[in-house]
């Protein structure tokens, strides 16, 4: 069973897909998403729990560090997709940017993501990105 912090974050993030989507047309602006497209992204703490049909992955702190120094969430963006999913695609990299920001604020903080295989309404899958507190990352 998946927690409620889990489903409200992959609700979210599937809302941002939709709401960066008439947005980003007027560009990309410093980091992934331009100041007016901010997202939200939960303070760190502990990692999520996940269901046994999902699938959770904690970087490390130098992964998560790595991953911000190489803009990792810009080469998210940069990927060419089709037209349809260039929006989800966009929003995946904004919500990816503003995660490891969070997680950053956490001395040894890092990123989990979980991924949903079940995905609903076409997509090929569900995911979502949360700051972990540094005391629980390596």
């Amino acid at each position: 069973m998946q927690s409620a912090r889990t489903i409200t974050a992959l609700v979210r993030t599937a809302g941002v897909a939709a709401a960066v989507s008439g947005i980003i047309a007027a560009g990309l602006g410093s980091g992934v998403a331009g100041a007016q497209d901010e997202v939200v992204v939960v303070p760190p703490g502990p990692p999520v729990p996940v269901s046994s049909q999902e699938y959770s992955y904690l970087a490390t702190h130098d992964l998560t560090v790595r991953a911000n120094s190489i803009d990792l969430a810009r080469f998210i963006a940069d990927i060419p997709v089709p037209a349809q999913y260039r929006a989800a695609n966009l929003a995946l990299a904004a919500r990816f940017d503003a995660t490891v920001d969070e997680a950053l604020t956490s001395p040894g903080g890092c990123v989990q993501v979980v991924v949903d295989p079940r995905a609903k309404d076409g997509n090929l899958f569900n995911y979502g990105f949360f700051p972990v507190e540094g005391q629980y990352c390596d």
